[in-house]
């Protein structure tokens, strides 16, 4: 298979991408020509938005444009609202930054709270939302927020509210991080118990530092 596909390779010139134009572009009327095979569509508009991803991101730098990615993203997940991978990766490839990606987490946002509506119990959703207000906006307060909604989403691991109460922490909002391992004090298990209250004597000896290190300077 390997010597057939660098015969091909040697044979047959790379497929030029094409212009920005989407195959089509509403989505009402490609849910009409897909005859009820609306997941079918869906899977060949992910395989484009890969594709077109893939095709880009190899393209030199100065001519990198991911002008269609959104667009292909969304055509997925409104032909298939229950599309997880296509939400959860495809945040992923719309928050990379430039050149290696559009550089859009706020369209990557809009892709997970579109998720979001269609399946309010994908607690994931939520926390691939909180990742991209930490890592690429560095947004602590916000990605609290979403780590604190995804904890009230029926069957979510219990670490998220820690992991909240560490971003606040991190992010300056003591008292918010307070409240949060308040809370986790009164947890019915044990390590959750013992995290609270280690997070709490972080959070004093926080502010005692703050306090001493005027004197020590």
């Amino acid at each position: 298979a390997i010597s057939v596909q660098v015969a091909a390779d040697g044979i047959y010139a790379a497929r030029a991408e094409g212009g920005s134009i989407l195959w089509v572009r509403s989505t009402q009327m490609m849910r009409r020509l897909a005859l009820g095979f609306d997941a079918l569509a869906a899977d060949l508009y992910w395989i484009r938005a890969v594709q077109h991803y893939g095709r880009t991101r190899l393209a030199p730098p100065e001519t990198r444009t991911y002008d269609r990615l959104y667009p292909l993203l969304d055509m997925t997940t409104t032909l298939d609202p229950h599309f997880k991978i296509a939400y959860r990766f495809g945040a992923i490839l719309l928050s990379e930054a430039y050149p290696n990606g559009p550089g859009r987490p706020d369209q990557a946002i809009t892709l997970l709270e579109k998720g979001i509506r269609a399946t309010p119990e994908r607690w994931e959703y939520y926390h691939d939302a909180a990742f991209v207000e930490y890592w690429w906006q560095q947004d602590y307060q916000s990605a609290a927020a979403w780590f604190l909604r995804a904890a009230k989403v029926p069957g979510a691991p219990p670490w998220l509210p820690p992991v909240a109460a560490t971003f606040l922490a991190g992010g300056g909002d003591r008292d918010a991080a307070r409240e949060v391992w308040l809370r986790l004090a009164d947890s019915d298990q044990d390590w959750l118990r013992r995290t609270a209250q280690r997070g709490l004597l972080q959070l004093d000896a926080e502010a005692v530092i703050e306090q001493l290190q005027p004197v020590v300077n």
